[in-house]
């Protein structure tokens, strides 16, 4: 995926739970789950008193996360009016970053500028953009009504039955009683059996209730939806590919 998207991902998902993202009975192996990557940007306020101290700002990451890198503010950078305070020190330790920053500038510093009598506390704040890029294990979800478009669909981890409609569309493929070999890593291999509500009792139907494979692929964020899901769906019935079915999401 694209960095953009991936980021886009982050800034939806760090601020609420993921559905179908993990979940805390489950032991996130390479087998059940998919390292993401995920980034935040936002502005932070930083707050101080007094020129020459220096203040800190701890933004503490969920617990799993590695490859952590600050992109924005870095050593040296002042805040985004430039005349109060600079960055001097920008620190990680397990998955709490810590940005210190040093009351330096004119803003705060000369008593001409603060308007402060003198002897008189100078409080202070400065603003930050903070961008923060890290990855974890997650686990990828499934939608349940199995389309391109949102509307109607529903997500789950192992689901039991889905279908290639949505809640209250006509009739089409089911395939119920899903068991799953493997799910939430970069495949998902499952057995279900199939279900072509379309036929009718004296139709030829001869797949119609037979044994299913389902190979889902390509996990990844969707915009439409805000979740890590898999893009991809096909079920075989005795080793030739019955239906294929694609996620679509905006760009």
């Amino acid at each position: 995926m694209p960095r953009s998207r991936s980021l886009a991902a982050a800034v939806a998902l760090l601020s609420t739970s993921l559905v179908g993202g993990s979940a805390a009975a489950t032991e996130l192996t390479p087998a059940n789950s998919i390292l993401f990557a995920f980034g935040s940007r936002n502005t932070e306020t930083i707050t101080g008193t007094d020129c020459g101290t220096t203040a800190t700002l701890v933004k503490s990451l969920p617990a799993g996360s590695v490859g952590i890198e600050v992109v924005e503010p870095q050593v040296g950078d002042r805040d985004t009016l430039g005349s109060g305070t600079r960055v001097t020190a920008v620190t990680i330790a397990g998955t709490d970053v810590t940005i210190s920053v040093l009351a330096d500038g004119p803003s705060i510093c000369d008593p001409s500028r603060t308007g402060v009598p003198p002897g008189e506390p100078v409080d202070w704040m400065a603003d930050y953009v903070v961008h923060i890029e890290h990855k974890r294990r997650v686990q990828a979800t499934m939608r349940v009504f199995y389309e391109s478009y949102v509307f109607g669909a529903k997500w789950k981890l192992r689901p039991r039955v889905i279908r290639d409609t949505r809640a209250g569309g006509p009739p089409g493929v089911r395939v119920t009683g899903i068991r799953w070999k493997r799910f939430g890593g970069k495949t998902a291999v499952g057995f279900g059996t199939l279900r072509l509500d379309y036929c009718r009792r004296d139709d030829n139907c001869p797949q119609n209730g037979k044994r299913i494979r389902l190979v889902a692929r390509k996990p990844d964020y969707c915009k439409d939806s805000g979740k890590i899901e898999y893009l991809r769906l096909a079920g075989y019935v005795g080793g030739m590919l019955h239906f294929g079915a694609r996620i679509t999401c905006s760009p």
